[in-house]
């Protein structure tokens, strides 16, 4: 049993920080406020050949984001005669390639709060709430560390060259569609976005966390 307990002391580090992580990240991507913002105050929109408006683009951006399983990427337009694909096949290798890894992200997300949820009532069950409140705090050090992580890899050149590799995106220049419309403003405002979603959730979780594990208070 003490194994056991070690085990998911250890655990619980991990999903708890992946679950704040990865929830942020999700809540960001997933979006359509988000989108609909930036494409308000760039006027990015504006910038590509279509007749789209901010808010339409934005909604259909988070629908794709939010859609189970697609084939692949494509923003209709009715051209009068034809319903026509805004972007061009390699943009949509590269939005489905964003697709997978959010996707990854939300399966994340769900399995790390599951695993982190269940050792925190079996923690409480037996009575060790210090073991929870003394492996959050080291939670909290993870979490710091992967949001700069993220938003080195959002804000800068460099980052973002680094992310395209991992995902297998293709480089289509400063004069596609897609870049235009989630080129390098898009990603540096993301990343602010993304610190304040995860200083959220991570308020939200502390605060959860305190009223769980606190100690029984002896005067009142």
């Amino acid at each position: 049993m003490k194994v056991f307990n070690r085990i998911c002391s250890i655990l619980v580090i991990f999903t708890a920080a992946a679950a704040i992580l990865t929830a942020s990240q999700n809540l960001l991507f997933r979006s359509a406020e988000v989108y609909g913002f930036y494409f308000n105050d760039s006027s990015a929109v504006s910038r590509v050949y279509t007749e789209l408006t901010s808010s339409e683009m934005a909604d259909k951006i988070a629908g794709f984001m939010n859609s189970w399983r697609p084939d692949k990427f494509e923003i209709l337009e009715d051209t009068g005669y034809d319903m026509e694909n805004v972007f061009d096949e390699e943009e949509g290798v590269n939005m489905m390639a964003a697709k997978r890894a959010l996707d990854i992200s939300g399966i994340i997300c769900i399995i790390s709060l599951i695993l982190t949820v269940s050792i925190y009532v079996y923690f409480l069950r037996n009575k060790k709430k210090k073991v929870l409140a003394d492996m959050f705090k080291v939670s909290m050090v993870l979490v710091l560390a992967g949001i700069v992580s993220e938003t080195a890899l959002m804000a800068t050149n460099s980052g973002r060259i680094r992310a395209m590799e991992i995902l297998g995106m293709i480089d289509l220049g400063k004069d596609s569609q897609i870049t235009i419309l989630l080129g390098a403003d898009f990603f540096n405002m993301a990343a602010i976005f993304l610190i304040a979603l995860t200083v959220i959730a991570t308020g939200v979780c502390a605060y959860i966390n305190y009223v769980l594990t606190k100690p029984p208070r002896i005067f009142y």
